[in-house]
């Protein structure tokens, strides 16, 4: 795990964990949200999600996010801001997160419309914003 020093406002230094946001789109309110992500041994853990608009995530490069590995989740990850889900789908074709209450195997992708079959994450990557006109 790459981690950063940083020094405190006290001069003492101490370890960060390297972190990106990634953008999520709920299955359920169809807005968007920033997911925390820490860097982990084999991929990235989610550690807190939180409300962002389209404009905001742009401004703060939240739409250019690239993350390759598995993605886990902090037993202290609050889940999707809107429907509370803890669960994420990355739609095959666009490779974006979308939050998902499970109700069966089929699955379409609020970035891009794609729809599909549900099986597990290979790690492959995400790619976060760009919505579908």
């Amino acid at each position: 795990m790459k981690e950063e020093v940083r020094e405190t406002s006290a001069g003492k230094r101490r370890d960060v964990p390297e972190a990106r946001i990634a953008l999520c789109k709920c299955k359920e309110s169809k807005k968007i949200y920033g997911v925390r992500m820490e860097k982990a041994q084999e991929g990235w853990n989610c550690t807190w999600a939180f409300p962002i608009s389209s404009d905001s995530a742009k401004r703060e490069g939240y739409d250019s996010t690239i993350l390759k590995g598995s993605i886990g989740r902090t037993p202290e990850y609050n889940g999707c801001p809107y429907c509370g889900t803890k669960v994420f789908v990355v739609c095959d074709a666009c490779k974006k997160l979308n939050c998902q209450i499970i109700t069966g195997e089929t699955f379409t992708c609020e970035w891009c419309g794609n729809t599909g079959r549900i099986t597990n994450y290979d790690g492959a990557g995400v790619q976060s914003g760009g919505d579908r006109s």
